[in-house]
């Protein structure tokens, strides 16, 4: 939303520095939690422009959608929330897929993990993850 803190240099490095954005479809989910909350509280007035901006831009490619495999992921993020008590149960979710799901998907290429959450960077940085 742009009246968050660091909503400009968020937008910045996500869609201007030409890097392939990918995130857990959590996200999708996530944000429309958020978009409504806005709603709720007065921020905007109508969340169907944002939501829509938000699938237009998955279905158009500018950011991708990595699925959430269950199998996969749930196994990871209880070893990275027993493991560092102090992660959020969706904050290890969303590391258990980058951690494991997006190496196919960048061909190799390191994988950068953006968040402005201090724990989860903690975590994703012990696990090798480069963090902005």
């Amino acid at each position: 939303m742009p009246d968050e803190p660091d909503y400009e240099e968020l937008a910045t490095l996500l869609y201007d520095s030409g890097h392939r954005v990918l995130t857990s479809e959590l996200t999708r989910v996530e944000f429309a939690s958020a978009v409504a909350t806005a709603r709720n509280v007065g921020r905007i007035q109508d969340a169907q422009p944002a939501l829509a901006q938000f699938d237009g831009d998955s279905t158009a490619g500018v950011l991708t959608l990595v699925p959430f495999v269950p199998r996969t992921v749930l196994s990871a993020a209880y070893r990275l929330a027993s493991e560092h008590h102090t992660l959020r149960t969706l904050d290890a979710l969303h590391l258990a897929v980058a951690l494991h799901d997006t190496a196919a998907l960048v061909g190799g290429e390191p994988v950068t993990f953006v968040t402005r959450e201090a724990r989860q960077a903690e975590v994703a940085k012990a696990n090798g993850l480069e963090v902005r």
